[in-house]
């Protein structure tokens, strides 16, 4: 049976309800948000006493073009990563105040649920896991490793629409399929810019896995709302090749869509912080924001990667 692998990387926040630490394997839904971030801003951690400076982070959506159906509404913003003959393989949508809804072969899930497994591996420092191990959303870093208890995000943020003018640009919202852990980090990471030491020391998931299984087709509904206009449009992808049907939504530096390699400057070590901004109590200015940083010596911004962790998170 054909299957969507829909990715999840970036600065994105998972809401889980129930929330995870009270479900056992299955929650009625997953929302995903997606925070505005496209303009570079400074971070309350500073390097050598200047402060680090987030670049701009956008939410797109990524596809492969020749998965692209006709019945499409929704058309890409931009193609990217041309093949040996220069044709672009890959198809991006720009998601600015839209919401995107799941429907395999364009039918609602009714009364379906977002399945996963939580177990802790065996040995959380082996680096041979088994695949079950990998995939368990043990590796989830949350705002309650970070921040404890203060770590609630706050609800309105679930109920308002996303917009240009809010603080989530975008929120895809999960109501059926798998969800697990698809990268992890290299090595562990503790926590940073806390007020003491944190006893949290582990490799965290880079990004996440959505698998959702369907007959013919895949729709992705937009809603969006702007200027008071109500909008829906539909990208509707079918495997061109294989049972396999792979898409990928991210809330990153916009560099490696452009030709740009990722590791051609260094980045931030504390992106993790700007989660504090979705707090019910925010973090005021000028005090600690604790951040993810590698537990072992240097600096991972030093190696031009970003961690840009997505994160999971309680509504209060």
């Amino acid at each position: 049976m054909p299957t969507l692998r829909l990715s999840f990387s970036g600065l994105c926040t998972f809401v889980f309800d129930p929330p995870l630490q009270q479900a056992e394997a299955a929650v009625d839904r997953v929302t995903v948000l997606l925070q505005r971030l496209t303009r570079a801003r400074p971070l309350a951690h500073q390097v050598n006493l200047q402060p680090e400076v987030l670049d701009q982070h956008f939410p797109l959506l990524e596809f492969n073009r020749a998965d692209y159906q006709p019945a499409s509404t929704r058309q890409a913003d931009f193609h990217c990563f041309p093949d040996a003959a220069g044709e672009m393989t890959k198809g991006v949508c720009l998601l600015n105040g839209e919401e995107l809804t799941i429907l395999p072969d364009g039918q609602e899930s009714g009364r379906g649920r977002v399945e996963f497994s939580k177990a802790p591996p065996a040995d959380p420092a082996s680096s041979l896991l088994s695949r079950e191990e990998q995939e368990s959303l043990f590796w989830m870093a949350t705002l309650t490793d970070t921040l404890g208890t203060r770590g609630v995000i706050n609800p309105k943020l679930l109920d308002t629409a996303p917009a240009s003018n809010q603080p989530i640009l975008a929120k895809a919202v999960l109501t059926q399929g798998r969800l697990k852990t698809r990268e992890l980090t290299d090595s562990s990471y503790t926590i940073g810019g806390a007020d003491g030491p944190s006893s949290f020391n582990r490799r965290v998931a880079t990004s996440f896995e959505l698998e959702v299984p369907f007959n013919n087709t895949v729709t992705i509904r937009m809603v969006a709302n702007r200027n008071g206009i109500r909008t829906v449009r539909q990208l509707v992808l079918k495997p061109a090749f294989g049972d396999v049907l792979q898409a990928g939504v991210a809330n990153m530096e916009i560099d490696r869509f452009i030709g740009m390699d990722p590791a051609s400057a260094p980045r931030v070590e504390a992106d993790f912080e700007v989660y504090a901004d979705l707090l019910v109590r925010p973090i005021d200015r000028g005090q600690p924001r604790p951040f993810l940083r590698p537990a072992g010596p240097g600096n991972i911004s030093a190696q031009g990667q970003s961690g840009c962790a997505p994160a999971g998170a309680p509504s209060g």
